[in-house]
Order: C-alpha cells, then sequence, then structure tokens
C-alpha cells in the first residue's frame, strides 16, 4: 500500500517537474526558490524576528509598529505599471531591485543596532530602513508574479498539486531548520551568545537569498504582453472592468485584514507573557508540515468536490472556535496551546491550498501588471489596517495583564476575539456566495451543476 502511495506520488510530481521543456523547468527552479526562500525565512520572520526585535528593547506596541511597516511601504505597488511599462526585459531589473531589498532588510536592520543604542532612535531607524526597503521593491514585486505565472499548470488537478507540492517543501524545509535554530537558541537564552546567533543567523539568511537568486535567474522569462502607459487612476478604474476578479480581489483584502490582527504580536505574547520557549512555538509550527504531509490528500479531495471558495469559506467557519479558546487561555491553561495549534493546522492546509489559486482563478491575460499591482496595493493596506487594528488593540494594556470577567487578560488576546467574528462572516459570505467567485468554466462543468 505504502509502495504504491509513493509510486503515485513519484509518477504525480514528475507529471508537473522536471526539465523536458521551458515551462516545467520553470517550474523546477521555483519549486527551488520556495525551499530556499523557507529556509532563510525562518531566520528572518516569524519568532525569530519577534526575538530580533525585542532583544533590541522592543516593546510588544514597538513590534507592532516595526512589523506593519512593511504593509505602507506595499503600497508603493501602485507605480508599478508605470515603472515595469518601460523594461521589455524585466529580468535584470527584478533581481536587482530583491538584491536592494534583502541588503537593507537583513544587513542594514542587523547592523545598525550595534551603532545606535537607545531604544527609542532604534524605532525610529527600524522603521526607516523597513520602510524604504519595501517602498523600494514594491513595484516590481508584481513583476516575479508575472514572470513565474507563465508556468502555471492550466488544468485544476495538476495546479493543485502544483501549489501543493510548493506547500509541502517550503514547510518540510522551514521546519527542520525551524527547530534546530529554536533549540540552539534556548540553550543560549538569558546569555549574549543568543543575540550574536540570531544576528548570525541573519547573515546566513542573506547568503541563502544570493544563492536562491542564482537558482532564479535560470527560469526563461517570457515576452510580457505589451501594455499601454497607464495614468495613476487607472490602476484603479481597470480593475472594475473584470467582475469576478474584483470578487476575488476584495475577498483576498478582507482576508489579509483578517490574517494579520494578531501578526507577530501572537508571537510576543506567547514568548514574553506566557513564557513558552522558542522550541514550544516553533515545534507547533513544525506540527503543521506533519499535518500537510498527512491531510494533503484529504484536501485534495475536498477541493474537487467542493471547489476552491467553498473550501475556503468551509475551513474558516470551522476555524472559529479555536480563535475563543486562545483568547480564553491563560498561564493556568497553557495545556489548550498543542491541542489548539493541531486543531488550526488541520484547517489551514485547506485554508492555505485554497487560498492559493485565489489571485489566479479569474486573472485574465490583458492588462496584468495593472491588475497584479491593484491586488498587491489593496492586500497591503488590508494587512497594515489588521495590522494597525491589533497594535492599537494590544497597546490598550500592553505588557500589562488586566482583570476581565475573573481573569487576567493581556489586551493582545483581544485580537483573537476579533479574528473569531469576522472569519465566521467571511465563511458565511463565501459559503452562501461561492459562484459569484467561481469562474464561469468551472460553474458550467459536471460536478458544479453545469453542461
Amino acid at each position: 500500500m505504502m509502495t504504491a502511495y509513493l509510486k503515485k506520488m513519484k509518477r504525480d510530481f514528475f507529471e508537473v517537474f522536471g526539465f523536458w521543456d521551458e515551462d516545467a523547468k520553470g517550474r523546477t527552479v521555483y519549486l527551488g526558490c520556495v525551499i530556499l526562500n523557507a529556509f532563510y525565512n525562518v531566520f528572518i520572520t516569524g519568532v525569530f524576528y519577534t526575538g530580533f526585535l525585542s532583544m533590541n528593547g522592543m516593546s510588544i506596541t514597538d513590534a507592532g509598529i516595526v512589523t506593519f511597516i512593511p504593509y505602507i511601504g506595499n503600497l508603493f505597488s501602485v507605480f508599478s505599471s508605470k515603472i515595469l511599462v518601460h523594461f521589455k526585459r524585466r529580468k535584470p531589473v527584478l533581481i536587482a531591485a530583491k538584491i536592494y531589498f534583502y541588503v537593507m532588510y537583513v544587513i542594514a536592520a542587523t547592523v545598525m543596532p550595534q551603532f545606535v543604542i537607545d531604544p527609542q532612535q532604534r524605532l525610529y531607524w527600524f522603521t526607516a530602513i523597513v520602510f524604504l526597503a519595501y517602498a523600494g521593491y514594491a513595484p516590481f514585486d508584481p513583476g516575479f508574479v508575472i514572470w513565474f505565472y507563465r508556468f502555471f499548470p492550466e488544468d485544476d488537478e495538476r495546479r493543485a498539486r502544483y501549489l501543493l507540492y510548493q506547500q509541502i517543501a517550503a514547510a518540510v524545509i522551514s521546519c527542520i531548520f525551524l527547530m534546530a535554530g529554536s533549540m540552539i537558541t534556548d540553550a543560549v537564552t538569558s546569555s549574549a551568545h543568543q543575540y550574536e546567533l540570531i544576528n548570525g543567523l541573519r547573515y546566513f539568511a542573506f547568503v541563502l537569498v544570493m544563492i536562491e537568486i542564482c537558482i532564479q535567474v535560470q527560469a526563461k522569462e517570457y515576452p510580457v504582453t505589451a501594455e499601454p502607459p497607464l495614468k495613476l487612476k487607472q490602476i484603479f478604474t481597470l480593475p472594475l472592468r473584470y467582475r469576478k476578479f474584483m470578487y476575488c480581489t476584495v475577498l483576498m483584502f478582507v482576508w489579509n485584514y483578517i490574517s494579520n490582527l494578531n501578526n507577530g504580536l501572537w508571537n510576543y505574547h506567547l514568548l514574553n507573557h506566557m513564557h513558552f520557549s522558542y522550541t514550544l512555538v516553533n515545534a507547533m509550527s513544525v506540527l503543521y508540515t506533519i499535518v500537510l504531509l498527512a491531510l494533503s490528500g484529504f484536501w485534495q479531495r475536498v477541493l474537487r468536490r467542493y471547489s476552491w471558495i467553498r473550501t475556503f469559506g468551509l475551513s474558516l467557519v470551522i476555524w472559529v472556535p479555536t480563535e475563543v479558546l486562545f483568547f480564553l487561555m491563560s498561564p493556568e491553561s497553557a495545556y489548550l496551546y498543542v491541542p489548539l495549534c493541531l486543531a488550526q493546522h488541520v484547517l489551514s492546509v485547506g485554508i492555505n491550498l485554497s487560498y492559493a489559486n485565489i489571485l489566479y482563478m479569474n486573472l485574465p491575460r490583458d492588462n496584468e501588471t495593472a491588475l497584479i499591482a491593484f491586488n498587491t496595493l489593496g492586500r497591503n493596506f488590508f494587512a497594515f489596517l489588521g495590522l494597525l487594528t491589533g497594535t492599537l488593540v494590544s497597546g490598550i494594556t500592553g505588557d500589562i495583564a488586566a482583570p476581565f470577567m475573573g481573569m487576567q487578560v493581556y489586551s493582545v488576546q483581544f485580537t483573537c476575539l476579533l479574528r473569531g467574528v469576522t472569519m465566521l462572516a467571511m465563511g458565511a459570505v463565501l459559503l452562501k456566495g461561492w459562484r459569484a467567485f467561481t469562474p464561469d468554466a468551472e460553474l458550467a462543468s459536471p460536478k458544479h451543476g453545469g453542461a
């Protein structure tokens, strides 16, 4: 049984990836980039990034501010179509923009605290460096989406496998190095070596970025469809011509608001208020990889039966009780953490797999740059609003617990309730109105009652 399953996985994999033509090579190159991206992001995002900020004197409110700055910088993607239209060959300028971004985000941000001692001044410098990194890169980011979208399989079955294998590869790689880094970091906690270690891991991440770029440039760059120069206002008016694309885009806007309500802040809460170790927090991230490997087949069957949108909506509705229980979790009920993480991971597989295709479901071939720029702009704006909301809520009591209904509650915990309410509303809308988001060709298929 296991041998047959592994053979099928191997056959399915090589139907999507390989080097037999430029499209297969492009998908293989992208998979390699996804793997390396997952590797180096372990050390420059998530709990390690939160730890890096807190070690440099950032409070929970400061960490929230630094975390939402990228979304302000990403608003500069609005200029994408006006800039990229001038480049017939985009690959060199895209690569240059990527190198600039990581020099700023990793190298400059890591070096700066060695020269700036005052925590308040460090906050200003972190804010400036992160803003400049994202603002300089944002206009070029849609170019990467268009470059690699050319390699996406057309049919839903192969596309689902393509997206799934990316997620599995990223999850497996990140979990291995996440746990190794966590155990080393915990081993040197409360010593000067922890600061040196986390800084060293950030420099190591930059080396991996350079390796990823060397791989990325191997992918073919197809000629971009000629698009006339657009006026700035057209970035906001053109998408209105594509009704279903707009519905999917609004869906993504709302999801970016919800998912960022406690982005970064929750890790800060777990590390500094619940006093969880890096190893425990990251072990739960590793648990997601196990769940993904175990349940990927199940969620593919759910997708085939219920479609991308209904799968997404159903997962959101079932998720809601876990947010309520996380709101109630205290140091005395810390035992809730592992089972709740497990439940969320089961649902995350369905959420991540279905969400990965939403941008592309109704994306037309004409005006791609403008449409993706609009989508990127809106997603980042709503992510910024979500982080701003979460930061404001978390700042009410900050690092001090306050009595609430017989419990001692940190204000950051209220972001869980806010997430639960908004996820319930969004899930209900998607389950009821899924047809409005689904491509006409898919609705016409027999499995959805079409001819």
